[in-house]
């Protein structure tokens, strides 16, 4: 008998230490980097919206890329700055609007997708010349821990203006 309780007691104390000794499941920080992500969106639209565009690229990793519509990808920080800087000139307001963001499970990248809305100033004079869009941006943590937007990416809602018609 004295046997059977020793044999016991060493199979539960084995059991428990072996689960208490094995690594523990990691935490799931989704909803905290998610909502990071579009706490740091909202930064950057604001800062756009201020026409702050050494600010703007800031939001950028160092390897990120920007793809402009009806232009090239832009895929350094001189194209991507000469690209912001057309859309924050003095005749225009930019601002976007997140619609969802989520991470991935290993907590390394994120996206978001959403809305945006831009004016321009019609130089002659006239009414404002009104767009509005989507947007996808992927991010990245980086090794410091922040997260850096790696893909860039709008496109407007409004239909691609008719070919003039020909001359007869």
């Amino acid at each position: 008998m004295k046997m059977r309780t020793a044999l016991f007691l060493l199979l539960i104390t084995s059991a428990f230490l072996t689960t208490s000794c094995a690594p523990s499941a990691p935490v799931d920080n989704r909803a905290d980097d998610a909502a990071a992500i579009q706490a740091l969106d909202e930064q950057w639209s604001a800062t756009a919206a201020r026409k702050d565009l050494t600010g703007t690229i800031a939001f950028y990793a160092d390897d990120a890329v920007l793809f402009p519509p009806n232009a090239p990808i832009a895929t350094d920080r001189k194209s991507i700055r000469e690209s912001w800087a057309a859309l924050l000139g003095q005749s225009t307001a930019v601002s976007w609007k997140v619609s969802k963001a989520e991470v991935a499970k290993s907590g390394e990248l994120g996206y978001l997708y959403g809305t945006y809305e831009l004016s321009i100033k019609d130089p002659k004079g006239g009414p404002p010349v009104p767009d509005t869009g989507k947007l996808v941006e992927i991010w990245k943590k980086q090794a410091d821990g922040k997260w850096r937007c790696i893909v860039d990416t709008y496109n407007s809602d409004l239909p691609v203006p008719a070919a003039p018609e020909a001359k007869k």
